[in-house]
């Protein structure tokens, strides 16, 4: 299995090798978010280049999506109850946890509840709306357009709507300079941020 930013090998014992990033940083924000009861897969071994981690089993949020498209606006709840989670801890340097990646791929729905994956790009902020914020901008440019639009539209709303309206200039330039953003993902994010910036 493979990522934009990593790759994944089932070590066939509920245990993943999960290779790219920086896992050392990576496993020190999610073991720091775990021991403060944030639901995170267990970092069992860090590597310079690799961090074996626990195997969760289930789908993702936007894989049940596709299957139960009903479930929509139930999932999007979800995440935004992890999302406002999340910010209640604090970065082991400073400033709000932020996550930068908190989207529909990034759940997975384990057997004992949601289990957020991908700590690539984690790292302390002053401004936890930059969070949803960015995750709005994912939905509008990444996706099935109208599928988008809707999940962008029910997630949103359970967030103040001034506190994304400040955050989503910060977001869009993020996002466009992300390396794994993709040449039309960007294209659309900038007319994103033309149109609501």
């Amino acid at each position: 299995m493979k990522g934009r930013a990593s790759a994944l090998e089932d070590l066939g014992d509920g245990r993943l090798l999960r290779r790219g990033g920086n896992p050392v940083r990576e496993a020190v924000v999610m073991e720091h978010a775990r021991a403060r009861g944030y639901p995170v897969p267990r970092v069992y071994e860090v590597r310079d280049d690799a961090m074996v981690l626990e195997k969760i089993d289930g789908p993702t949020i936007q894989e049940d999506i596709q299957v139960r498209p009903w479930m929509l606006a139930r999932h999007m709840r979800t995440l935004a109850e992890l999302h406002h989670r999340l910010h209640e801890i604090e970065h082991p340097e400073g400033g709000t946890l932020l996550h930068l990646d908190l989207h529909s791929l990034n759940v997975i729905l384990g057997p004992n509840g949601p289990m957020v994956i991908d700590w690539t790009n984690a790292r302390g902020g002053d401004d936890p709306a930059l969070d949803p914020a960015l995750v709005w901008v994912i939905f509008r440019t990444s996706g099935v357009p109208v599928a988008g639009r809707l999940a962008a539209r029910l997630f949103i709303r359970h967030f103040d709507s001034l506190d994304i309206a400040r955050a989503l200039p910060a977001a869009c330039d993020y996002r466009i300079a992300d390396a794994h953003t993709l040449p039309r993902e960007r294209e659309r994010v900038e007319r994103l941020r033309r149109r609501y910036t």
